[in-house]
């Protein structure tokens, strides 16, 4: 795709809590998957999974800066690739960071999915105002939330705060984001059914 704008016309939309789970599986499903992920069922610990999630985030958050300086002509194998690793490793994030809520669940006696709803309800707005004209790009601001967000929940990990939860769930919506962006970017049809 030469050209973000429509992209961004696709995210920006309202979006339903079934869509916006769809994606929010596929994108779980896709980071379990993925080679990087393999050995995440023995770690047991929130804060070392979240630890676990910063080269991902790093990697994401310069993915996505870089897609939107590029040309909108030209370099579209780079663009390609970049988006391959923006979905891969937003993906490996997202899954991370759905683990550790797990865990902090599991030793704070809370289930993972009932906040769910929470980052449905912290993505959809953000989808629907996604603006590619503004400055950074929503899903670059977005990107840095994310990362923002994780430095959060391991400090409220460390000290071992009841806002534990609510963190996750602020950087798993901002991550979520940023999957639906990526493969909607890479959908050059836009063809994908909700």
């Amino acid at each position: 795709m030469s050209d973000l704008t429509a992209a961004y016309d696709r995210l920006a939309r309202g979006w339903t809590h079934e869509q916006l789970a769809g994606r929010y599986r596929d994108a779980q499903r896709r980071g379990e998957q993925l080679p990087e992920c393999d050995q995440d069922h023995l770690i047991r610990r929130p804060i070392a999974v979240l630890a676990s999630a910063v080269p991902a985030c790093a990697s994401l958050d310069v993915a996505i800066h870089v897609i939107h300086v590029l040309p909108a002509t030209g370099a579209l194998a780079l663009r390609d690739q970049l988006l391959r690793n923006a979905e891969n490793n937003s993906a490996v994030a997202l899954h991370r960071f759905h683990q550790a809520l797990e865990l902090d669940g599991q030793a704070h006696d809370y289930n993972a999915d009932d906040w769910l709803p929470a980052v449905y309800d912290i993505a959809a707005p953000l989808l629907e105002s996604a603006r590619l004209d503004r400055e950074p790009p929503s899903v670059v601001q977005h990107a840095q939330d994310a990362v923002h967000w994780l430095a959060n929940a391991v400090i409220n990990l460390d000290q071992d705060s009841a806002e534990t939860p609510a963190a996750l769930a602020d950087a798993l919506g901002r991550l979520l984001v940023v999957c639906v962006f990526a493969d909607s970017a890479r959908d050059h049809g836009g063809q994908r059914a909700e």
